[in-house]
């Protein structure tokens, strides 16, 4: 019987110590587990940091190449404008000048005042 009890108390004595090991490992487990979710947020949070850096850099950069298109078209048009205001002058000047012509070889006397081949220029 003897036996029985110091085979009962060793055993005993045994899971307590495997019991003990289990918790500890169990504690490491879930201390490592918790770093790895801190590590996890901070990464996340930094990772939408910079996500909202860069595109706001990406913004401001969009921005002012819109800008600068803006600006060139706007000037490019008012060129083109301008370019085309006088290619009108000159050819309503070139008419004017061509009726004039015409006039002076006709005979403007014989025409009619209200005739639209012979009608006088106004300015």
């Amino acid at each position: 019987m003897m036996k029985y009890i110091k085979a009962i108390v060793c055993s005993l004595i045994l899971v307590s110590t495997l019991a003990q090991a289990e918790e500890s490992t169990l504690d490491k487990a879930k201390v490592g587990a918790q770093k790895l979710w801190e590590k996890t947020k901070t990464t996340t949070s930094e990772i939408a940091d910079t996500t909202a850096e860069k595109a706001s850099e990406f913004g401001e950069k969009a921005s002012e190449f819109g800008s600068k298109a803006s600006k060139n078209a706007k000037e490019t048009g008012t060129v083109v404008w301008d370019k085309m205001k006088e290619a009108g002058t000159a050819t309503a000047d070139g008419a004017r000048k061509g009726a004039s012509k015409i006039r002076s070889l006709a005979g403007q006397e014989d025409c009619e005042k209200d005739s639209t081949s012979c009608s006088k220029n106004k300015e």
